[in-house]
């Protein structure tokens, strides 16, 4: 039994949560940015977790083809979906995965949120400072979430 973690970033944050899974994993599991691979077989894995960040009230587009072009697969799978989101929506955000698979997920969590006030263009900075009321990086992750994710995964 293998697992692989399926994710798409805009800043990081969902990549970082990736990371802390497969380092709780107790099994095989590799992690796969589908930024970079779009086209990923998910034919040797009986476990697969999927999980984007929302920006702007959608997840990545990659994710979304993703999901879209692999959905009868996915529903043959153990399938977890996590969600990185600032916003009080988020568990509504796990629903931008499709409902048929938000339906069929085994465990489905908000992991909380990062902003990289850096790595943001001057319209973002903008945004986010309107927004959040911030000007500075922070990191707002919920660590007991991603922790009750793997053990309901049995990662």
């Amino acid at each position: 039994m293998s697992t692989v973690i399926l994710f798409t970033t805009k800043y990081g944050t969902a990549e970082k949560c990736a990371g802390i899974l497969k380092e709780k994993a107790t099994r095989e599991t590799v992690t796969v940015n589908l930024a970079e691979q779009p086209e990923f077989s998910l034919t040797p894995y009986d476990t697969v977790v999927l999980g984007a960040s929302v920006y702007m009230e959608k997840i990545q587009k990659e994710m979304t083809a993703f999901c879209k072009a692999g959905k009868e697969e996915l529903l043959t799978k153990n399938l977890g979906l996590f969600i990185c989101s600032g916003n009080a929506k988020g568990t509504y955000y796990l629903k931008l995965f499709g409902k048929e698979l938000h339906r069929h997920a085994a465990s489905k969590k908000m992991f909380g949120s990062e902003i990289y006030w850096e790595k943001m263009n001057p319209f973002e900075r903008l945004i986010t400072r309107v927004i959040k009321k911030t000007k500075t990086s922070y990191s707002e992750l919920e660590n007991q979430a991603i922790s009750d994710f793997a053990e309901e995964m049995k990662l």
